[in-house]
């Protein structure tokens, strides 16, 4: 059976009164679709093998896995973001020393700007990425 096929059967229980907006790629329901579609088109006296069947089983099974460590993987990194924005925020007031293109900096975290790149601290009026920064001290006294 050819793909072309397949796909013409998948779409023909669709109308063409809704656009749908383009995908990444196949997602599990278009994989079901497919493979329902391979099912109710086939020759029935050389019906797809046990193997066969089993192979794209085991296919689904795996691309549903993918999809699961992929939502796990970004919750991760947006639990990994919102750590590192406290982090950067309780550094406020707080005097660091930072390594900046092989110079020391040293002084008090002013502010804190959050950006596409992590956080940026500014020390002294110059913008430090909070992985910069190697040594954390209290807050200086106010008469410095």
């Amino acid at each position: 059976m050819n793909v072309s096929s397949v796909m013409a059967t998948a779409s023909q229980g669709t109308t063409g009164a809704t656009a749908t907006a383009p995908t990444k790629g196949l997602g599990k329901d278009d994989f079901l679709k497919l493979l329902a579609a391979q099912l109710e088109n086939q020759d029935p006296l050389s019906p797809m093998s046990n193997t066969d069947f089993i192979a794209q089983m085991a296919q689904f099974s795996a691309l549903e896995q993918m999809n699961n460590l992929n939502d796990s993987f970004n919750r991760v990194q947006q639990e990994l973001q919102a750590a590192m924005t406290l982090q950067a925020v309780s550094l406020i007031g707080k005097e660091v020393t930072a390594k900046v293109n092989d110079q020391t900096l040293q002084g008090t975290v002013e502010k804190v700007n959050l950006n596409g790149d992590g956080a940026m601290l500014t020390v002294n009026g110059q913008q430090v990425p909070l992985s910069a920064v190697t040594e954390v001290g209290p807050a200086a006294p106010a008469g410095r």
